[in-house]
């Protein structure tokens, strides 16, 4: 018989010995309470959408309608909204911490860590009932359940020494057993697979998100498979049966509950975020004082008005009249505060890619860890994407307060009263926020999916060295 015939046989005994065991009605009911939690989620965030999309309505209405003048309309503000992603139903990371508007008024802005994110990993204070949460957490328990006796309870009955006398090899056997386990993995998580990827289809979903969802379910494929190897493995070394449930439990407690906790406690305690009133103090003494050597507020503004006198042929500031001298104003003190809150939000970005880093260097040492910065980065529910629309949202706050500000002036300077600006507010471009393409995550979370194929290669690597241990 050949060594692939062998192998097969003992991967089609063992998948019978899990039907025997109830796998068809685990996988059922496992199904269906997945899918079940899926589609109230699915309910909720259907429903949040709705009224995500009727409030931006009403907020652009109100705001394209509007005829106040440019310094009113300034203050008086609006809302950008971060577009709802069913790529969320998959995992929704940190974005119950985080909000999905940016309010947009004049001299104030949010803080890019408003709602402070807990120990960068949430989800370890309040796990959420979502897909990941039953691929993350509860998965790996079923694996352990199939898996922990597979090897050890053949050393207890002896079939390995009748093995080696039949000359079959102890690696055929665990190869048999390893694919056994993998394909009942696959019998319960592939139908809900199938189900996500149809759901994203059917609410026209971009492609990019389709990509990003087909990424996400690959992940767990090879999550699964990892998982499988380290429980095979650790059957392999117990002497007992129980010995192995232990191990694999306690392993299980350690990777999923104790170490992503203290990682995360540890990033957060070594690159601590800076408190609100922290940051606001840097933001308004930046701008009274200036930053380096650009001089206080009153010096910065003397100097502009100064640059500004040829334009308006005059010889002093005096000459120049208020309402242009207001203007010019506000274009200056709008243009250095966006200087001086982006230095100090980049500095917060800084803190946070400081703590991703340590937490994906974490994931040398626990994979799990590597798993999870992934599916939220891939779901676009991570610290990065959560950062990237407060950038992208910025950047059009921005253009817009540097827009109305420059109409402010104009009208100064032309001295027109009762202006309609009724198609000016019209006229401004609408914020649109699209998710970055793969190639994003990729390069953002590089270290995390080094560290999955480096847990791969130990893991063949150790099956290896048992294998020659034990038939050498």
């Amino acid at each position: 018989m050949t060594d692939l015939k062998i192998i097969f046989l003992v991967a089609k005994h063992e998948f019978r010995a899990f039907q025997v065991n109830g796998l068809k009605i685990f996988a059922l009911l496992f199904i269906l309470i997945l899918l079940g939690v899926y589609m109230s989620n699915y309910v909720q965030l259907s429903t949040a959408s709705i009224k995500n999309n009727h409030t931006k309505e009403k907020i652009d209405r109100e705001w394209k309608d509007q005829n106040r003048s440019n310094h009113s309309a300034a203050h008086w503000g609006t809302f950008l909204f971060k577009p709802t992603s069913y790529l969320a139903l998959l995992e929704s990371g940190t974005n119950m911490y985080s909000e999905n508007y940016y309010r947009v008024e004049a001299h104030k802005r949010p803080q890019i860590h408003a709602n402070r994110l807990p120990d960068l990993e949430a989800f370890m204070r309040k796990p959420d009932l979502n897909t990941a949460f039953f691929f993350q957490w509860l998965m790996p328990l079923f694996i352990i359940g199939l898996g922990f006796s597979s090897i050890s309870s053949e050393r207890e009955k002896g079939f390995l020494k009748l093995l080696s006398v039949q000359g079959a090899s102890f690696g055929q056997l665990i190869t048999g057993k390893w694919i056994a386990l993998y394909a009942a993995v696959l019998m319960v998580t592939v139908p809900p697979f199938v189900v996500m990827i149809l759901g994203l289809v059917f609410e026209n979903e971009s492609v990019n998100h389709l990509v990003r969802a087909v990424c996400w379910l690959g992940l767990y494929a090879v999550y699964f498979f990892l998982v499988s190897g380290v429980v095979l493995l650790i059957s392999s070394l117990s002497k007992s049966s129980w010995s192995s449930l232990m191990s694999n439990i306690t392993l299980w407690i350690l990777c999923v509950l104790l170490i992503p906790k203290f990682s995360s406690s540890a990033a957060d305690g070594e690159y601590p975020l800076p408190s609100y009133q922290e940051f606001e103090h840097h933001i308004k003494t930046g701008f009274d004082k200036g930053l380096g050597n650009d001089g206080s507020y009153t010096t910065r503004s003397e100097i502009y008005l100064k640059q500004q006198l040829r334009r308006f042929n005059v010889n002093n500031m005096g000459q120049l009249p208020e309402n242009i001298r207001f203007a010019l104003d506000l274009v200056q003190a709008e243009n250095y505060e966006n200087k001086v809150y982006l230095f100090y939000s980049k500095q917060v970005e800084k803190k946070f890619e400081d703590q991703q880093r340590l937490m994906e260097y974490m994931g040398f040492i626990n994979p799990f860890i590597a798993v999870r910065q992934l599916s939220m980065a891939l779901a676009g529910t991570d610290v990065d994407h959560h950062i990237d629309f407060f950038n992208k949202a910025e950047h059009y706050r921005n253009n817009m307060m540097d827009r109305l500000n420059k109409r402010e002036l104009e009208l100064a300077i032309s001295k027109k009263d009762n202006v309609n600006n009724r198609d000016f507010y019209s006229s401004l471009p609408d914020f649109k926020y699209n998710y970055p393409a793969v190639g994003y995550v990729i390069r953002h979370h590089l270290r995390a999916i080094l560290s999955i194929f480096f847990w791969i290669i130990l893991l063949i690597l150790s099956f290896r060295f048992i294998i020659k241990r034990n038939f050498s």
